[in-house]
């Protein structure tokens, strides 16, 4: 590959492209070398001066998953800004790390609109932030791409002195616009545009006219944020930024510690997941076509070898599908484990013969009615479902965890539901506030049951720490540990029996 020099930085494009795929990789995606090596050959046909073809072409090769492309996205631009020289051409989608000479279009020595002339006198910072308001909402009235006021809004309101020089702060920025502020005036542009500028609040056009803004507002938000990071890239390097500023994939995100938009970044992990763990089972049950050997068989077929075993009779496999009972803790600590673990199970119901779901806190009860085998479920649909569940049922009595009195409730409440045909699979934490964690009753459980497992969202150092009860119920139950989603598919994938 011929040696080109990014601009601005004085970095072979060879070297700056293998530091930009070891980031990646970094943020745990599954780059060979094979798809590095073909980077590096489309970066021969591409147009460096057009940044939009070279983030599509770089991502056609590089990605394997869709949704790793926001994090994809953000790494893109700490690696290859607009400031940094490439996509000149699309200089409207300005970065926010701007060098000598260059206004926020990145074009070398075109004036900033924005920024005021050198004089002894300091600029008003409230007719900047005026200046900023007025572009912000025709932008983002005539829709396309934020970028351009993003990058003014970051240079302008988001810049300090730090100790230890120049930095730039997303929030400092935002607090300043108060882009919330400007829902009103968009919608208003919105309408204006569309005729209807007459609409009254509450009518259609002028309620739809508000959600494109409060859209719009979320999308300049989230840009300005991306933006930041840029800024800061040029200055401490992108290694270091991509560090906090890159989001975990989706499948990597702790459950603990996930947002509700996280929770809907994780949901799009469940269909692909889904399917690869349905793949799997097929090709184990292909797999397991013949079944235990026969000894009957055996021996008679060796009468014709003089005794001699040389053919083995094996007896004919009953594939069946299992049952499967889950027990969901519904506490606030562990709910969106249980929300994304019911997600996955429910996309694989097809694989067994039933499922009975049932929710505890400090008591149980079955739930299995409220979840609609016709309806996809979604993330928002279980959070509704399990605030009814936490209403209208008896999971809960005083409202702090108790896994001993769910384990001898289920027992007696509950007698037929683990049986011999089923597998039982327990999601929660197993932190019990200090109360009898009821172990005889889980070792009944696990007795009766054909298959027995316990899925915790805690790391497994923290096991028996505290208020848990962990690792006491380790010792009669297969458990794992669970953080993320990523681990949650690999463990039911090796698990679902076939």
């Amino acid at each position: 590959m011929t040696t080109v020099q990014v601009p601005g930085a004085g970095t072979p494009l060879d070297t700056h492209l293998h530091a930009f795929v070891r980031t990646l990789r970094e943020r745990g995606m599954a780059i060979g070398p094979g798809e590095a090596i073909t980077a590096a050959e489309v970066l021969t046909v591409l147009d460096l001066t057009d940044r939009g073809q070279l983030r599509e072409g770089l991502a056609a090769v590089l990605l394997r998953e869709q949704m790793h492309r926001k994090t994809f996205d953000v790494i893109f631009d700490l690696y290859f800004p607009v400031r940094g020289g490439f996509g000149a051409a699309n200089a409207g989608a300005a970065g926010a790390s701007g060098t000598g000479g260059q206004g926020c279009s990145g074009v070398p020595g075109e004036p900033d609109p924005l920024k005021m002339p050198a004089s002894d006198t300091p600029p008003d910072p409230d007719a900047v932030r005026e200046a900023l308001r007025q572009e912000a909402i025709a932008a983002l009235v005539a829709g396309g791409d934020h970028d351009g006021i993003a990058s003014q809004i970051v240079e302008q309101l988001g810049e300090y002195n730090s100790a230890t020089g120049t930095a730039f702060s997303s929030y400092q920025a935002l607090k300043a616009l108060n882009p919330q502020t400007l829902i009103a005036a968009i919608a208003n542009g919105l309408l204006a545009a569309a005729g209807e500028d007459g609409a009254a609040p509450g009518s259609f056009e002028y309620e739809s006219a508000r959600r494109v803004a409060r859209s719009r507002v979320a999308g300049l938000t989230e840009r300005v944020t991306e933006l930041t990071s840029v800024a800061m890239a040029a200055r401490r390097g992108p290694e270091a930024v991509a560090q906090y500023a890159a989001p975990q994939l989706p499948e990597n995100v702790a459950f603990f510690a996930a947002t509700r938009t996280e929770l809907h970044r994780m949901e799009q992990t469940v269909r692909p997941l889904a399917r690869q763990l349905s793949t799997r089972l097929l090709v184990r049950r292909r797999r397991a076509r013949r079944g235990p050997i026969d000894l009957r068989r055996t021996l008679r077929k060796s009468m014709s070898t003089g005794g001699v075993p040389i053919d083995l009779a094996h007896r004919r496999p009953r594939p069946t599908k299992p049952e499967l009972v889950l027990l969901c803790d519904l506490s606030g600590s562990v709910a969106g484990f249980s929300n994304f673990t019911l997600l996955l199970t429910h996309a694989l119901s097809a694989e067994f013969s039933k499922i009975r779901v049932f929710g505890f806190v400090d008591s149980v009860d079955e739930i299995t009615d409220y979840i609609d085998p016709s309806r996809t479920l979604t993330v928002d649909t279980v959070v509704d479902m399990f605030d009814r569940v936490i209403r209208e049922t008896n999971v809960a009595r005083f409202g702090g965890s108790d896994y001993g009195n769910m384990l001898r409730t289920f027992v007696r409440d509950f007698p037929d539901a683990v049986t011999h045909r089923g597998t039982l699979l327990i999601l929660g934490d197993a932190r019990s506030n200090h109360t009898d964690p009821a172990l005889a009753e889980l070792d009944e459980l696990v007795e009766k049951a054909r298959h027995a497992f316990w899925l915790n969202p805690e790391r497994k150092a923290a096991w028996g720490s505290g208020d848990s009860v962990a690792d006491k119920y380790g010792r009669l139950i297969d458990m794992y540990e669970c953080r993320t989603a990523g681990q949650l598919a690999e463990v039911i994938g090796r698990l679902l029996p076939v």
